[in-house]
């Protein structure tokens, strides 16, 4: 490879400009691959690059499986045999590690749900982070199902809500869905909610209204998010969203932050009384990174 070193673009030696740049690397690599194919000495650099496409882990979870000390941060994996690579945040340190965080863009992928399909192993697990507003710090919680409902896997979807009720904010076109109680469980009148870090966050179901739900949007055209209830800011004082973001707690070491491109604008519809927010109008935070596993 290094002989051949000058017909090799930059971004191909060095891994920090392929955090920066995403994905459009790959379909610069496949560029590449197209037009050095039959010159000898460039045949060398289609099989390098042949090896690196194919050396990835499939995700952080394997990461953290074959190397117990990797440390948290930006990682290149693979999920699909037949995709393109993807540049994702890999928490190895909370919760036992091995979180694979998803960006924003890659809800503009069409094969982003075949990619959650596969990191989305343990089904009732999910960790969130909240970044805060005026600091460069994170707070984290760990979601796991309610004992009430304990039979029940969480939905992860990516632009879409099969199973569960629309985000109010999904004019907005791309978002991730999390999922807590499908639809049919939710329609009654019963305890609902989840638990985070340990702890109980729960509403009575007032009416039967069906929303549970976390929806992440990345907000790609800057649109106003809904002023729904807005009118009427009751759950920005009490409710479940209020509860979910007093569980928090501190990642308490800052070289770990994440990047931007991680973070996204979020909604919580619960209930029936549970409560209707977004990120837009919260005091501390400013917004949620989902991470699977």
């Amino acid at each position: 490879l290094y002989s051949c070193r000058a017909r090799v673009p930059e971004q191909f030696i060095y891994s920090t400009i392929i955090f920066e740049t995403g994905e459009e690397i790959f379909s610069d690599t496949v560029n590449l691959l197209r037009r050095t194919k039959k010159k000898k000495c460039d045949f060398l650099v289609f099989s390098s690059l042949c090896s690196w496409l194919h050396s990835f882990r499939t995700s952080c979870k394997q990461i953290k499986q074959f190397n117990r000390r990797a440390p948290s941060g930006t990682y290149i994996i693979k999920p699909l045999r037949h995709g393109l690579p993807l540049v994702v945040y890999c928490e190895m340190a909370i919760g036992g590690g091995g979180f694979t965080f998803l960006p924003r863009y890659m809800t503009t992928r069409r094969d982003a749900q075949s990619i959650v399909n596969v990191l989305f192993t343990e089904r009732q697990r999910v960790l969130l982070k909240l970044q805060h507003r005026r600091q460069r710090k994170e707070s984290y919680t760990l979601i796991q199902p309610h004992h009430y409902y304990s039979r029940y896997n969480f939905g992860v979807l990516v632009n879409s809500y099969t199973g569960y009720t629309p985000p109010v904010n999904r004019f907005m076109r791309n978002y991730i869905l999390l999922g807590i109680i499908p639809k049919y469980a939710a329609a009654r009148r019963t305890i609902q909610g989840f638990t985070s870090n340990h702890r109980i966050v729960q509403f009575r179901n007032c009416d039967a209204n069906p929303n549970s739900l976390f929806a992440f949007l990345p907000n790609y055209y800057h649109q106003r998010p809904s002023t729904y209830l807005a009118n009427n800011p009751v759950f920005e004082r009490q409710g479940v969203a209020v509860d979910w973001r007093n569980s928090a707690w501190a990642v308490t070491n800052p070289v770990r932050t994440m990047p931007n491109d991680f973070f996204f604008l979020t909604e919580l519809h619960f209930g029936g009384c549970g409560c209707y927010t977004s990120s837009n109008r919260w005091k501390n935070y400013q917004g949620t990174a989902i991470g699977l596993r």
